[in-house]
């Protein structure tokens, strides 16, 4: 279509004149309500308040459309000037009452007609109001339910948007092992890291060691077995002969591991229950094989599995067997967020035994104890989400099974009697003791004190017969005080010997002839990723901590006290404890497998050559420069 030169420039023209007003609102109306349309379906937002924020932004469509993303969560301005106007509002019904209101009265500010007051304004003495007491700024701070759920989906995010280039181990990470030092094993895929922490403890427990290098090969045509169990146990050797004399320090897995059939952990999945699931397949097969090539003689007890049974010990007469006799190995402990005490002989005690209100009691007993026994530990749901700091899981370096064997029971039984006698007077004496010193909440030394110092300066003294009442008052307050004090003193006296001997109730030799020391702990920061899983293995006597492939030396108070993972419901999963041993008996050599030990002294020495080889290298060109 040509136009006319005429008709040209008239449009010319009207293209550079302004629009009347009128017919410019409409056409910023018109884009604005197209603009909003848009962003409504590119959100998903409400219509007005894509609008707002259009304005906001001075219809820039894409700050619009980026804001509205970014407040998917529903935290947008507007949400949150709503949720401030209320909250101002709810402040002014609830607290107005406190503030003046506006009044046209002349304040007198000389106080030349007020009385001397001086007295009365000094600190105080009396025991403050629990309603009006604040929080101390030095507490730690704790996060919120929201607060750590957001940690747990950014980490997600951050472990699923990780490069698959982060699951190669740089070269120079692979070194020559340190003296001492504990070899970190490493399972090829991400999802098996638990099940390579759980080989790696076992490998720490000397009776597990020592047994398994007495096993005997199976052999198919002088090569491995290709079938299960013999396969697993076969590949499950050859590791452990690897973290004994391998000159490495980091073991790249990626036949064990496989040989066992291991499931990948995925989302959704507990790291605990998975490791007491994959451990058990590797008890239960290794006991089998034990069991078959007859390493364990007649007096010694099993290696892995332990037996037990149930029995009813009714109010009068003998116990009764309420099942037949069965294996384990793998002893579940649940503990309590919110208990006031979560130590693991106590809830292993209360897990193994129930005292009825009848007088009779139900226990699960160990008939014949084994070398080594693991306790998974599950922490209990909190009833409360407004818990500040979860208990932790309390486990010593040894623990004496003698009050969990049958053979033990009477004498446990009796021990346990004493031991709730002394919590139940304690807990009296406890309640006496708070009943004196406090009174609807107020500290009733504090306002006694108060009181004294009332009578004693504050109060008008005008005439002599006021100060003697004055001072009978005080002296007959300071008496009373003192008989509290001097009643309290005697209270804290006795909750403190009660205390000392509940203590030591199972100190007694009769229960301390099976002592199992701590071998390795599990632990879970609650987060996901094969760095937030780690164990703590001990070796001749000193502490090593193992995250993914790096290996520190750490504290023993550290191992018995690490708070990860607290707050997100996590922390130690698995506790492995074997029985007590020389220092002797544990640095005796092992004899494995002469095959594995070619290999792995084979795989040293070309190690080592490639080691000197790039020294050689490396001395070259540093001379050439």
């Amino acid at each position: 279509m040509h136009l006319t030169p005429e008709a040209a420039a008239r449009q010319e023209q009207s293209e550079r004149d302004p629009l009347p007003p009128q017919e410019a609102q409409k056409w910023m109306s018109d884009q604005e309500k197209r603009d909003g349309e848009m962003l409504v379906e590119i959100t998903g937002a409400d219509f007005d308040h894509a609008v707002r924020i259009l304005r906001k932004h001075d219809n820039d469509m894409a700050k619009a459309a980026d804001t509205l993303l970014t407040a998917l969560s529903g935290a947008t301005e507007d949400a949150e000037e709503r949720e401030r106007l209320a909250s101002l509002e709810n402040i002014k019904q609830d607290f107005g009452h406190l503030f003046p209101s506006k009044s046209n009265n002349v304040i007198d500010l000389t106080g030349d007609d007020d009385p001397p007051t001086n007295a009365r304004f000094r600190a105080t003495t009396r025991s403050p109001d629990p309603s009006w007491q604040m929080v101390r700024t030095t507490q730690p701070d704790v996060k919120s339910a929201d607060d750590q759920l957001d940690d747990v989906i950014r980490a997600s995010y951050n472990d699923f948007a990780a490069d698959e280039s982060d699951n190669i181990i740089p070269p120079e990470d692979f070194m020559v092992r340190e003296a001492g030092r504990p070899v970190a094993l490493r399972a090829d895929v991400a999802g098996n890291a638990y099940a390579a922490l759980v080989i790696q403890s076992l490998f720490h427990v000397p009776q597990l060691r020592q047994r398994c290098a007495e096993l005997h090969l199976h052999h198919v045509e002088d090569a491995s077995p290709r079938t299960n169990p013999d396969w697993a146990i076969w590949n499950l050797i050859e590791m452990l002969t690897c973290l004994d004399l391998v000159q490495l320090n980091i073991i790249l897995d990626t036949t064990t591991l496989a040989s066992w059939e291991t499931v990948p952990l995925v989302h959704g999945m507990s790291v605990g229950t998975a490791s007491k699931n994959f451990l058990e397949r590797v008890v239960n097969a290794l006991q089998s094989e034990l069991d078959q090539q007859k390493v364990e003689g007649p007096n010694t007890n099993r290696l892995l599995h332990f037996t037990y049974c149930r029995v009813h010990s009714p109010t009068t007469g003998p116990p009764e067997t309420v099942n037949e006799s069965d294996f384990g190995h793998v002893v579940t402990v649940e503990i309590n967020p919110e208990s006031p005490s979560n130590d693991l002989v106590t809830r292993l005690s209360e897990t193994l035994n129930t005292y009825n209100d009848d007088g009779s009691s139900d226990h699960t007993l160990i008939l014949q104890p084994s070398e080594m026994v693991t306790f998974e530990i599950i922490v209990g749901a909190s009833s409360s989400t407004a818990t500040l700091s979860p208990e932790p899981l309390v486990y010593p370096k040894c623990i004496y099974m003698d009050q969990f064997l049958a053979t033990n029971l009477d004498l446990a039984n009796e021990t346990r009697d004493s031991q709730r006698q002394f919590q139940k007077d304690i807990e009296m004496l406890t309640e006496k003791r708070k009943r004196i010193t406090f009174y609807e909440g107020l500290d009733t030394f504090e306002n006694l004190r108060g009181a004294i110092d009332y009578y004693d300066h504050i109060a008008q003294r005008d005439d002599p017969e006021r100060i003697a009442t004055l001072a009978t008052m005080a002296t007959k307050l300071r008496t009373t005080l003192q008989k509290l004090e001097r009643e309290v003193e005697a209270i804290d006296q006795k909750i403190g010997n009660l205390q000392t001997e509940l203590a030591g109730l199972f100190d007694n030799p009769e229960l301390q002839c099976y002592p199992y020391d701590l071998r390795a702990v599990l632990v879970h920061t609650g987060l996901p990723g094969r760095k937030h899983i780690y164990s703590y293995v001990q070796d001749k006597g000193t502490w090593w901590k193992t995250v993914d492939y790096t290996v520190t030396e750490v504290t023993e108070d550290l191992v018995l006290s690490d708070p990860a993972g607290l707050h997100l419901g996590a922390g130690p999963y698995m506790l492995m404890y074997s029985r007590r041993q020389t220092e002797a008996e544990m640095a005796a050599p092992l004899q494995w497998p002469p095959l594995f030990v070619d290999s792995v002294k084979s795989s040293a020495e070309v190690f080592l050559e490639a080691i000197q080889e790039e020294a050689r290298k490396a001395a070259v060109v540093s001379n050439d420069l």
